[in-house]
Order: structure tokens, then C-alpha cells, then sequence
């Protein structure tokens, strides 16, 4: 029987389309206070479709940021290979690379919105990347590509507070706002880090929902780091679990059982150590035995 973590190679239907994401043997390590090395990512392979949604799953300092910092290009492996939309990013360097870059939107977890400025503003904070400085400078006057704003807005239900100032927005609008952000840039794909993490725990379905209704929607690749495993299982169709910067299993969430989670978290101090115990409140699980 072939391991947790093995996905084939080839998609049915799909066997000439390159993976949107790939990491071959990943390597990442980051220098200690104390000169040692730690591995954020260990041996890594993993390979994601073109508009495919995932969730991946883990205890606190799992690698799941370093995961996704690998995937938009803001870090480079120390060992293996990771490529976007089958080009590997490693010969590339200037107007190429930051081209290949901007086919990936990050919702990252803290916003990193300006709260003085009017949201449509931080929407068009998305367009930069695309402006010369001038441009980009002026637009905080006069905003440009303003039809650009107003259809992101519209997609995340903001539309009537986009001359709003961002800071007079609730936690799940501004989380909104940031989203619309990522819509702005018109992405490939898209990648989320702990995007419900300050929003209020009744709002989180709602922000995961929308996630999934705009990747669906416009056919995009939706990558997301949860460490709620409920909320995971509910919204994605497939999970991966992430421990010590290894893939420790890739399934459906219907294959993910009790015992298995109990080895992705055992010893998190975030369930005070009793993984069993709290897996057994997860819905849909069942007692762990």
C-alpha cells in the first residue's frame, strides 16, 4: 500500500498539465541564536494542480509559513527543487522572476493593511507590483484602475464601504479587505496563512468559505495553512499534514482518521499534550482510541 504521502504524478484528464506548485526533496534550514541549524523543511515533495484546494495542517512550528514563503518565491530551498507553473524559479532574476512571483497572491495572517488609509486604497495595494513608483505614488491621490478595485470589492461584499477608512472596519471586513487585495493582483493562484486567525471564531467559516468561492470561481489554485483541523476537514478536499517540516500524510479528508491526527499533533502544547482527548471534540472523527 503506497504511503500517506504519496500523490501520483499525472492527473486523470490532465497528464500534459504542469503542476501549479511542485517541491522536489525540499530543503530549508535557518540559523539558531546559538549557531545551530533548525530544518523548517525536511525532504518536502508535494505537488498541487492547477486550481486545486488544499489545506495544510500542523502543530505550531511545523513549517507551514516556510512552507508557503517557499511556494510564492520569498524564500529559496538550501537543497531540492521548487517550481511554479513548471519553471523553476532558480535561473531567474529581475523582471522574470518578479513576473513569475506575481502569479501568486499571500493572505497572510496579521492583514499588513494601512488603517489610515481608505479601503480602496489597500485594495489597490495589489496593483503596485504592476506600477512604476510614480504611478503607484499618484494613485494614493487619485486611485487608479478604479473599476480593478470596485470588482474585487464586489467579490468580497465590500463594495459599498470601498471609500471607507480601513481602520472603521470590523476584524472580518479588514480580513476581507485584505483578500480583495490578493484579488487585485490577479492572480494564478493563491495562498493563505492562518487567515482566520484574528477574526472572530463565529466569522471563520465565512472567511474560508469565501476563500473557496472565490479559488473555485475564477479557477484558481487555493493553498491554505489552518491549525484549526475542524474547519480544515469541513471546506477542503484535500489535506496535508505537516510535522517537523515533513509531509507526514496527503489524503481526502474522509481517509484522515483519529490515530493519524493523533501522530501529526502528539505532544502540542496548544492541546496541553492530551491530542486524543481533544480529537474526540473534532466532528466527524469520532472517539480516538
Amino acid at each position: 500500500m503506497a504511503s500517506p504521502a504519496a500523490r501520483p504524478k499525472a492527473w486523470k484528464g490532465e497528464r500534459n498539465v504542469e503542476p501549479a506548485f511542485s517541491l522536489e526533496n525540499v530543503t530549508k534550514r535557518f540559523r539558531r541564536a546559538d549557531g545551530s541549524w533548525n530544518e523548517a523543511i525536511a525532504e518536502a515533495s508535494l505537488a498541487v494542480r492547477p486550481g486545486e484546494s488544499l489545506a495544510v495542517i500542523g502543530p505550531n512550528g511545523a513549517g507551514k509559513t516556510t512552507l508557503l514563503r517557499l511556494l510564492n518565491l520569498t524564500l529559496r530551498p538550501d537543497a531540492g527543487r521548487v517550481r511554479v507553473d513548471g519553471v523553476d524559479p532558480a535561473g531567474l532574476g529581475g523582471r522574470a522572476l518578479r513576473r513569475l512571483r506575481a502569479r501568486t497572491a499571500t493572505v497572510f495572517q496579521q492583514h499588513h493593511l494601512v488603517p489610515s488609509l481608505r479601503v480602496v486604497h489597500n485594495i489597490l495595494a495589489g496593483r503596485l507590483s504592476a506600477w512604476p513608483l510614480p504611478l503607484a505614488a499618484f494613485s494614493l491621490i487619485f486611485p487608479r484602475e478604479m473599476g480593478c478595485a470596485a470588482e474585487a470589492a464586489a467579490q468580497v461584499g465590500l463594495l459599498n464601504h470601498l471609500w471607507e477608512r480601513t481602520d472603521r472596519l470590523s476584524g472580518g471586513e479588514q480580513q476581507r479587505v485584505a483578500i480583495a487585495r490578493a484579488l487585485a493582483q490577479s492572480p494564478r493562484h493563491i495562498l493563505a496563512d492562518e487567515p482566520v486567525a484574528s477574526v472572530d471564531p463565529s466569522r471563520s467559516d465565512a472567511v474560508i468559505a469565501l476563500l473557496r468561492e472565490l479559488s473555485d470561481g475564477g479557477r484558481k489554485t487555493l493553498i491554505v495553512n489552518l491549525h484549526d483541523v475542524a474547519l480544515a476537514l469541513r471546506h477542503f478536499p484535500r489535506i496535508v499534514g505537516l510535522r517537523e517540516g515533513r509531509v507526514l500524510f496527503d489524503l481526502p479528508p474522509e481517509r484522515i482518521e483519529a490515530e493519524l491526527l493523533a501522530r501529526l499533533y502528539e505532544g502540542d502544547a496548544v492541546f496541553g499534550g492530551d491530542t486524543l482527548r481533544w480529537l474526540n471534540l473534532v466532528p466527524g472523527l469520532g472517539p480516538a482510541k
